[in-house]
């Protein structure tokens, strides 16, 4: 009896430390490691994020607004000792006290994932929700100064119970953010993706000269299929090239290909102005985080991608003239003009803003030319005219943009094309009146003006704010032939304002 005694007694003993292991760090089976969960401030009511969706270390830990962005989605993880580790879904990074800080003020930020106490957390009950706890420095996770800004940074604190280091764990039962902005989504990464000059060479140009450059030189070189990455740290212009337009083609003619090329902006300082780019036979190349803009000389437009180029990633740029083209609508040209046999193609969180004659996929009604597959997604489309765009004979899928003030008509699908039109948000788009050629409504689709044949779209999940869309119907059965994530038209919008254009991606 003595014997059993002491074993129950013993038995008892485990089990209050146990109790007290779980209570100190939180309910230990609280949180699936294969959920994901939003962390919401009780005092701001905003969301923890990794700010601009960074994923390199150091990527700093702030609140925002909802945005459906998988940076401000978590995986709460325990390990053994009953701690928890907070891994942001976007870059799979971990939440870090940075360089193991004990003081008040110590900056958040995401690192990877090396089990320090830096990187540990206790999850407590407090009054209206939890708190977490730093196991390294035993200091509160807190939105600095009780701001109830968006961007207000997160660091540590002593635990004096405050609403701002009090926090709402919510499980996200569906997340609508369509993956992360370092690869493309859509028909650019098909025919073998897109990855442009990754792992290859990387140079810097800050002027038209130098960037024509570092293009001809890679052509004609032993290895003109070497990936090289261009980051544009200055202002190009008419003055500072050597020609009207920076043409990114093999020096052979246009013929021969070019390949894995990337052209980046630094920072917010890679701008083109009054010059475009012309990709001509250019195959696997990506534009990303430039401005461009006021485009007249060459073929007066911003980007031309032409004379069968293949896998083109235009991702995350602003385009933009005067509207309407300094008192004449031919005054400017396009924006983006995709042409002449040029196919895989993804047109991704750019913002297009005031212009006449936005874009063009096809720019004739002769089938040879035809280009084709085309995906637009997340784009800012904003105070323009027309042709936003407008499509001959090509398969194109446009979901997640936003439209916003087109003047006069939108999406105009001619010629045979097919467009996959999906969830996208449209405010205050067509000027509702008869097209005298065609007898179509003019409003965010349609066929519009000169060509002899219409085209066809497949209409989905579409929003139409001071829109006209009562007399709007599928005309095909159309869908895009790939996977990929959608987010509501809503939600889109959301999305789209915040995180399209210049200085997001790094």
């Amino acid at each position: 009896m003595k014997k059993t005694g002491v074993s129950q007694f013993f038995l008892v003993i485990v089990l209050v430390i146990a109790s007290f292991a779980i209570s100190s760090t939180g309910e230990a089976s609280s949180y699936s490691e294969n959920s994901y969960y939003h962390i919401i401030n009780a005092n701001s009511g905003k969301y923890l994020e990794v700010g601009h969706a960074a994923t390199e270390n150091g990527g700093n830990v702030q609140q925002w607004e909802l945005t459906n962005c998988s940076c401000q989605e978590w995986r709460i993880v325990q390990n053994q000792h009953g701690y928890y580790e907070i891994v942001n879904r976007n870059s799979g990074k971990a939440l870090d006290l940075y360089a193991r800080s004990t003081e008040n003020g110590g900056n958040i930020v995401q690192w990877d994932r090396n089990g320090g106490s830096n990187q540990q957390w206790s999850i407590l009950p407090s009054s209206s929700g939890q708190k977490l706890i730093s196991r390294h420095s035993g200091k509160a996770l807190e939105v600095f100064e009780h701001s109830h800004s968006n961007g207000a940074n997160v660091v540590q604190w002593d635990d004096l119970g405050n609403p701002n280091q009090t926090w709402i764990i919510r499980e996200v039962q569906t997340s609508s953010f369509p993956g992360n902005f370092h690869q493309p989504i859509g028909f650019a990464a098909m025919n073998g993706g897109t990855t442009g000059g990754a792992g290859g060479k990387v140079v810097y140009a800050s002027t038209g000269e130098q960037l024509q450059r570092h293009i001809n030189d890679r052509s004609r070189s032993s290895n003109p299929d070497e990936p090289m990455t261009i980051y544009i740290t200055g202002t190009i212009t008419q003055q500072n090239s050597s020609s009207n337009s920076i043409e990114v083609k093999n020096h052979r003619g246009q013929a021969h290909p070019i390949k894995n090329i990337s052209i980046i902006g630094q920072g917010t300082s890679g701008e083109f102005n009054g010059i475009g780019l012309r990709l001509i036979n250019a195959h696997n190349v990506i534009v990303q985080n430039v401005k461009i803009h006021h485009v007249r000389e060459g073929e007066g437009t911003a980007i031309e991608i032409t004379e069968n180029s293949r896998n083109v990633w235009i991702d995350h740029n602003e385009f933009f003239s005067e509207f309407p083209g300094n008192g004449n609508p031919d005054y400017y040209d396009g924006l983006v003009d995709i042409k002449r046999g040029s196919q895989y193609i993804t047109v991704s969180w750019n913002k297009f803003e005031n212009h006449w004659k936005s874009m063009l996929v096809g720019h004739t009604d002769n089938a040879s030319l035809a280009p084709n597959h085309i995906t637009y997604h997340h784009n800012y489309f904003h105070n323009l005219n027309s042709r936003v765009p407008l499509i001959r004979f090509a398969d194109v899928h446009m979901f997640n943009n936003y439209f916003k003030d087109i003047n006069d008509t939108a999406i105009n699908s001619r010629m045979g094309a097919r467009v996959f039109v999906e969830n996208n948000y449209f405010e205050n788009v067509g000027s509702g009146q008869v097209d005298p050629t065609t007898g179509q409504i003019k409003t965010a689709v349609g066929w519009y003006y000169g060509s002899p044949q219409t085209g066809y779209w497949n209409l989905r999940g579409n929003t139409f704010v001071n829109t006209p869309s009562s007399h709007l119907r599928s005309t095909t059965n159309y869908v895009a032939p790939y996977s990929y994530q959608v987010q509501t038209a809503s939600d889109a919008k959301s999305s789209v304002e915040r995180y399209s254009g210049v200085g997001i991606v790094r």
